[in-house]
């Protein structure tokens, strides 16, 4: 804000209202807000002037601010978007404005305005009509108007002009301009439509509609009354009966081409347009806050008043977002790049040291600041637990019975195969070896398959925490991470040297401890009459080794299902956390290139260099904002 609206500030009121004094606030702030570039990064509350090619825009908008000031002719004028910040004057002030893009200087001439905003229009859209979505910030302070901000947008252009240089595609670029502002949640839309045209039919409407689909921020302004058709009015459109706004329409009469021909001034104009509603005679019978410039400027500040007040709580909480997400992205980055080459080994030893920290605490569930934002799903440790609690989950089940996977002429065979020359009669113990080591010996591929699991996974898991905590130093990642793979791969081999001779051991030599299973012994045999000459022996010896075999190979999956865990945790995910840090800093000290390999991209620099700018933009808004208590509780 320039100096001139900072010492206006301190200036009495004249408007006669507490809602003014309050509005001129608010107001102010947005615009200061504006000025510290906020705008760059956050929404902010403004008002939009839709409408289509001669709609009636620019009459409208000097009517609210009481003076000629924008340039006039056919075709499309409006070629750049012009931002107008009203700052309201006590009487008898003479007026003036500034251009953010004039350095230093105060117009005093309203016809020098005009020239002005055509000069800065061609100066970036070219002399002939192209449009360009570039705004022009016009400050006027002037007793005519109020403590607004509006802009004002191309008209919605559907055909290029011939010759004018327009692209074809001129409709869709007028559309999608009119859209990044309209569209916006923060943006009132003030919707200018002539009163001779079917309302049904107006663009500008349907648009409003189409980005405003609750019809809670568009406020519609009926433009020239005063030249519909002999015997027909916008009485109804007026009272909000044809397409109901919840903000409703207000009716204006503004200056004819021939008035402003005929240099009528705009007060003139607003004079003429109060006589013209109080002696019609179907307006003059409507209620006031239907029709009138006087109604629509106060209307306008009481919708923005109320607008800037509910926004302002969300406004803070998106600066307070955004100012964390740069502090966190400011810490990944780090500081600028330290010039000695011992520097910089410490930054690395630092860097290794934070890499290390939080894959272990990724893998041990330890809280870590630096990943609070990671997704909702199983990640470190809890991973590795899920595949340990996978592990022959389906051999586990009560249900499941290993002996399942003979017919009992396989046991048959089995049992007379190793009889062998002997009386028969026993079963041999060959019989039980001879079926149960090879369902042991499938045991061996989930528990290699989990091990590879455990393995893959932690080297993802390295991979991300690597390329976040080394974000500056790209070339870098490389290095260190052929270092953990061969960490990874160099205990995966121990563990499933381990993990094989586990199940190898179960095979080779079987034995249990277990009380239930050497308490039974005899339980196992079937229970049948063997008087009965008629009982097959052969049968009786199936179950019974069906039945050992269930019972025995229960036990060993529960030994392996708890031991191939615990070789994985302890000589794979343990071992490597041991030798991370060590290896990766001896990698880094013996590398004989580290400063080529600690060149910080471009990108990097520049990526920090905006953030700490925008940090500060704000800082400084969140600090304007917070300067009056009224500003952080202005939620109605």
């Amino acid at each position: 804000m320039s100096e001139d609206a900072k010492d206006l500030k301190s200036k009495p009121d004249d408007s006669g209202g507490l809602l003014w004094l309050q509005l001129r606030k608010f107001v102010n702030l947005i615009d200061d807000l504006c000025d510290l570039g906020l705008q760059e990064h956050i929404n902010l509350p403004r008002i939009a002037v839709l409408g289509s090619q001669s709609s009636g825009k620019s009459s409208v908008l000097e009517s609210i601010v009481g003076l000629d000031f924008l340039p006039r002719g056919d075709g499309v004028v409006t070629r750049r978007p012009l931002e107008l910040r009203l700052h309201h004057l006590q009487d008898n002030t003479e007026p003036w404005a500034v251009f953010e893009e004039v350095k230093g200087k105060k117009f005093r001439n309203f016809t020098e305005v005009r020239k002005t905003v055509e000069e800065l229009t061609d100066k970036t859209a070219g002399t002939n009509k192209n449009i360009v979505d570039n705004p022009i910030v016009l400050t006027i302070y002037s007793y005519t108007c109020p403590d607004l901000t509006l802009i004002d947008l191309p008209g919605i252009t559907r055909i290029p002009l011939k010759g004018s240089g327009q692209p074809e595609d001129i409709e869709r670029i007028t559309t999608e301009m009119a859209k990044r502002y309209c569209g916006d949640e923060r943006t009132i839309i003030l919707c200018v439509i002539p009163a001779n045209i079917d309302l049904t039919t107006s663009e500008a409407l349907k648009y409003a509609q189409e980005w405003d689909p609750h019809q809670i921020r568009t406020l519609g302004v009926i433009t020239k009354l005063d030249i519909m058709d002999q015997g027909t009015n916008a009485k109804s459109t007026l009272m909000n009966q044809v397409v109901q706004l919840k903000l409703g329409y207000v009716g204006v009469k503004n200056r004819s081409q021939k008035d402003i021909n005929d240099k009528m001034g705009v007060q003139s104009g607003l004079d003429i347009e109060r006589s013209w509603f109080m002696n019609h005679p179907v307006y003059r019978s409507l209620p006031k806050d239907c029709y009138g410039t006087d109604t629509l400027t106060q209307k306008l500040s009481r919708i923005m008043y109320a607008h800037i007040r509910t926004s302002l709580p969300d406004i803070m909480k998106e600066i307070e977002d955004k100012l964390r997400s740069i502090e966190e992205r400011l810490k990944d980055l780090g500081l600028p790049l330290p010039t000695t080459e011992g520097q910089k080994v410490q930054m690395l030893w630092a860097m290794i040291n934070d890499f290390n920290n939080s894959f272990k605490n990724r893998i041990t569930g330890k809280l870590d600041i630096k990943s609070m934002k990671q997704k909702m799903e199983l990640t470190g440790g809890a991973k590795i637990k899920s595949n340990f609690f996978n592990l022959y989950k389906e051999y586990s089940a009560p249900e499941y019975r290993v002996s399942d996977n003979f017919q009992d002429k396989d046991i048959e065979r089995a049992i007379i195969l190793h009889e062998g020359d002997k009386l028969s009669g026993f079963p041999s113990i060959e019989v039980f070896y001879y079926l149960v080591q090879p369902e042991i010996e499938k045991l061996k591929e989930p528990a290699i398959n989990c091990l590879l699991n455990v393995y893959y996974y932690l080297e993802e898991l390295a991979h991300t925490i690597l390329e976040k905590s080394f974000v500056r130093f790209p070339s870098v990642i490389p290095e260190l991470m052929a270092a953990i793979q061969q960490i990874l791969s160099e205990e995966r081999d121990k563990a499933k040297y381990i993990v094989e001779s586990i199940i190898d051991s179960e095979i080779g030599y079987m034995f249990t401890n277990d009380a239930d299973y050497n308490g039974k012994r005899t339980d196992i045999i079937p229970k049948g009459d063997f008087s009965d000459k008629t009982v097959d022996s052969t049968k009786i010896y199936v179950k019974e080794m069906r039945a050992r075999l269930d019972n025995y190979y229960r036990l060993v999956v529960r030994g392996v299902r708890d031991s191939v865990p615990k070789v994985i945790g302890s000589f794979l995910v343990r071992a490597a956390e041991d030798q991370m840090q060590l290896e990766l800093t001896t990698r880094i000290t013996q590398n004989e290139q580290i400063n080529a390999l600690l060149s910080e991209p471009l990108s990097v620099a520049e990526e920090r260099k905006r953030l700490a700018e925008t940090k500060e933009v704000l800082k400084k808004a969140l600090k304007a904002i917070q300067r009056d208590p009224e500003y952080a509780l202005s939620s109605p």
